[in-house]
């Protein structure tokens, strides 16, 4: 990839050396505040944007959830964006250095890269989905528009009954071709390995590796030619969709009585919120650590980039939706569609069956998820990069990614490219990755409030960027830690075996932050104790 057009600015030797071990990897800042903007919008145009979409399998609860997600968007999702970019704005370091304003939360960065690394390592399979799906787009005929012979479980075709148990002829081409899929879970194992999938996901993590060895500052080129394509493709989805029969179920079918069924929902559509976001997994102040030396607007930065969150995520999951509802209408039932990650990969498949010259739309969507996977991974893999310090480091950034890359090829391999591979992708998108970032948030929050001095961190962030935090955001990070921690109360009332091993993988997520914080005050009292003895 080529260089920015934009080039970063230059320092002194002086000045790099002074500040080689205190500031992220890569010390450059933008000159230019349109690319840097861009490049922060573009963090939240993500694969997880068009892909997760919780409740896409169930149009009863759909339109109800995505109301409960634009609620908690607004009160919080976007005031915690707006904080984790200031954060990096105010620190300009890493995810790791900035809790040097406040050690006794250092653990949250520690908390923050372990997320970043789960969420990697699962858009990197996702990558590899949409490859193979695109290279499945240049047969004569789409191989997901009939139902292949022989076949277990048994696929129905189109416009006849679908009986309990039977499948849809993309859901039936994706668990049976693509992904080699188990259907008896995990039980007896992961299985045998997937070789097609492995290749695909091969071949995905050496595009990620040379996208990430240009550095952050070269990302220009690739996320706007990204952007343009993730909003052309959703604009003729959108206009697409408009004309088919049953589009409308998802608003027909909907019950608003849901939302008075328990606090399910509502924990869903707040962990569903954050992970649009990009909340807690280290991106967001990441990038707000490579903000341009001069004075720019950080409020206009972080409203941006949620509208065009918003836009994204809310397109692709009404597109979705209303695909969704015409497959409904033509089995004239429901469509036993899975939960969890494979939903919208399959109604992406099926929706490119509905479009004239389908072929053609096929490659060009699934080519345009496919980069988006792409540049998606490649961000969070810089996020890993930029934690470390030093110019030692510097010096073989190259090995220490090769290094990450070939670590997360063999975790893939070994894992989620296997027959049951599905399950352990649902499983770590459901707990860990989704269920982590509300406590991480709350800790954030609760430090910066009451603990290191909101009205101190404001008057950083004034002399930063020259405006001051307004009193919506300074509210919502005085209240969020509260709100947060009353919604994931609930999950102590689920003791089944997968929530049992779930919240496991979600406090081993986060041990991080007690251990530093317990650390914390044991180093500060002997510290006291010690200087009580002198005196």
């Amino acid at each position: 990839m080529s260089e920015s057009a934009s080039t970063p600015s230059k320092t002194s030797s002086t000045t790099t050396e002074s500040e080689s071990t205190e500031n992220p990897l890569i010390n450059d800042r933008w000159t230019n505040n349109i690319n840097y903007r861009q490049l922060v919008i573009s963090s939240c145009i993500g694969i997880v944007q068009v892909w997760w979409h919780p409740y896409l399998h169930d149009l009863r609860k759909f339109i109800p959830f995505i109301f409960l997600y634009n609620i908690f968007s607004v009160i919080i999702g976007y005031p915690l964006l707006y904080l984790e970019l200031a954060l990096g704005v105010v620190t300009k370091k890493g995810v790791l250095n900035c809790w040097d304003l406040a050690p006794i939360a250092r653990g949250v960065g520690f908390a923050m890269l372990s997320l970043c690394a789960l969420t990697a390592l699962v858009t990197g399979v996702i990558s590899a989905w949409c490859l193979a799906l695109f290279v499945h787009s240049f047969h004569s005929f789409l191989p997901w528009l009939h139902c292949a012979a022989a076949v277990h479980p048994a696929c129905a075709a189109r416009h006849r009954p679908l009986p309990e148990g039977t499948e849809t002829p993309s859901q039936s081409f994706f668990f049976n071709f693509v992904l080699n899929l188990k259907r008896d879970g995990l039980k007896g194992g992961l299985g045998n390995f997937v070789p097609e999938l492995i290749f695909y996901y091969v071949i995905s993590w050496i595009f990620i590796y040379f996208i990430s060895c240009k550095r952050i500052y070269s990302y220009s080129k690739l996320v706007l030619f990204k952007d343009v394509f993730a909003y052309f493709i959703l604009l003729v989805c959108v206009l697409g969709v408009i004309r088919l029969g049953g589009a409308t179920a998802m608003f027909d079918e909907c019950d608003w009585t849901v939302l008075f069924e328990g606090t399910q929902i509502w924990r869903d559509a707040l962990e569903y919120c954050l992970v649009q976001m990009t909340v807690a997994q280290g991106v967001l102040v990441m990038l707000g650590s490579y903000c341009p030396k001069e004075q720019h607007k950080l409020a206009t930065t972080a409203l941006l980039t949620f509208v065009v969150s918003k836009t994204t995520c809310m397109g692709s999951a009404l597109v979705l939706g209303a695909a969704h509802g015409a497959l409904r209408k033509d089995y004239d039932n429901d469509t036993n569609i899975w939960s969890g990650s494979s939903s919208s990969i399959i109604l992406w498949a099926d929706l490119v069956t509905r479009i004239p010259g389908s072929q053609f739309w096929s490659a060009l969507i699934f080519f345009t998820l496919y980069v988006i996977a792409l540049s998606t991974t490649a961000l969070l893999v810089q996020t890993i990069m930029s934690t470390f310090t030093g110019s030692s480091m510097r010096k073989i950034t190259w090995a220490f990614l090769i290094m990450i890359c070939v670590l997360f090829c063999f975790i893939g391999i070994m894992t989620i490219c296997t027959q049951a591979g599905l399950y352990i992708l649902n499983f770590l998108f459901t707990w860990p990755i989704s269920k982590a970032r509300a406590p991480i948030a709350a800790m954030i929050t609760m430090v910066i409030t009451y603990s290191y001095g909101q009205t101190t961190f404001c008057e950083e962030v004034y002399f930063a960027v020259g405006e001051y935090p307004c009193v919506f955001m300074r509210i919502s990070w005085a209240i969020t830690p509260f709100l947060l921690a009353m919604l994931v109360s609930g999950l102590g009332t689920l003791w089944t075996f997968e929530a049992t091993a779930g919240a496991i993988s979600v406090m081993l997520t986060l041990l991080a932050i007690p251990i530093f914080v317990v650390l914390y005050f044991v180093f500060r009292c002997r510290v006291r104790n010690i200087v009580d003895d002198v005196k």
